[in-house]
């Protein structure tokens, strides 16, 4: 699914303003000697406003222009107390380097957009949601040589593959008049059209659990029932493109079906299936057992467990 797929780094509109802390040449001074925007401690006090005094109007604009970069980029000022004798003093070196490592981050170049590279075109073996009609839907994986059937006809694999999804295919069969249309997979859409191992979780009790855990890109999620892999496939696109679920399922086929059926879909990466009947928490974790108030409390004591899988 697309939403596994790496991301791609683009110019967005941080990187495109160019907003940096200025380090150009300032226009010689009456000493007629050019000087250098200081890019260490007293860069600090220039970005701060405190570094060209005197109405030196070049020098007060390149601090004003250093003073809103450091506010966007890093935000307003950390201040610390003084009422701790034994704080460091801002003159110490390891202080001044900290700023330094500080004071770079304050470059668009280093916030370029994430953007996915959405797949257009079916490629061999890429997976297909087929439309059969409004309460039917089906899915193949367009696999050079294979035909799909049903109802309105024989559809060749063959046809499949070079077209863009969401066109319509005509069989070749009954003269050409069944057809179907072939949509890229969604979590929503492979909830519809995937087989049956256990009773589903649908998009709309998946769109309120995934909200009401709180999940977002990069988590680390466990999940106690694995069933079907219809909520699985929704977590995946909210933890990705570096979170980790972790789905326990204690029947051994169901595993095995779950685990094809990931690697299949491009989401391996994202997700380890454990043969086993118990859950630990981390950033989230959702409960899809048979009997949930008997797994809450291994659920709430598993911690992290690493064990292998019994």
């Amino acid at each position: 699914m697309d939403f596994a797929r790496p991301h791609r780094l683009e110019d967005g509109v941080a990187t495109r303003s160019k907003i940096r802390l200025l380090t150009e040449t300032l226009p010689p001074t009456d000493g007629g000697d050019d000087h250098e925007m200081p890019s260490t401690s007293a860069g600090a006090d220039a970005a701060s406003g405190e570094g060209y005094a005197g109405g030196d109007l070049d020098g007060m604009l390149l601090s004003a222009a250093n003073r809103a970069a450091k506010d966007l980029f890093l935000g307003p000022p950390l201040t610390r107390p003084r009422l701790d004798p034994s704080a460091k003093n801002e003159d110490d070196p390891s202080s001044c380097v900290q700023e330094e490592r500080r004071l770079r981050l304050a470059d668009s170049r280093l916030y370029p957009e994430r953007c996915l590279a959405p797949s257009h075109i079916i490629a061999p073996h890429s997976l297909v949601v087929i439309f059969e009609s409004f309460d039917s839907l089906s899915f193949a994986y367009a696999t050079p040589g294979q035909v799909f059937s049903n109802r309105n006809g024989h559809f060749a694999h063959n046809d499949f593959i070079g077209k863009p999804y969401g066109c319509k295919i005509r069989s070749r069969s009954s003269g050409g008049l069944g057809y179907v249309y072939l949509l890229r997979p969604t979590p929503e859409l492979w909830s519809r059209s995937l087989p049956h191992r256990t009773q589903i979780i649908h998009e709309l009790d998946a769109a309120v659990i995934v909200c009401q855990l709180n999940l977002r890109p990069n988590c680390v999620v466990c999940e106690s029932g694995t069933g079907s892999g219809s909520m699985s496939h929704s977590i995946l696109r909210t933890i990705a493109p570096h979170g980790k679920l972790h789905t326990f399922e204690f029947n051994r086929g169901r595993v095995e079906a779950a685990r094809k059926e990931f690697e299949k879909n491009g989401v391996s990466h994202l997700v380890d299936v454990h043969w086993r009947d118990v859950c630990g928490k981390k950033d989230g974790m959702f409960d899809d057992a048979g009997d949930a108030a008997a797994a809450a409390p291994a659920a709430s004591t598993a911690g992290d467990d690493t064990s292998p899988d019994q």
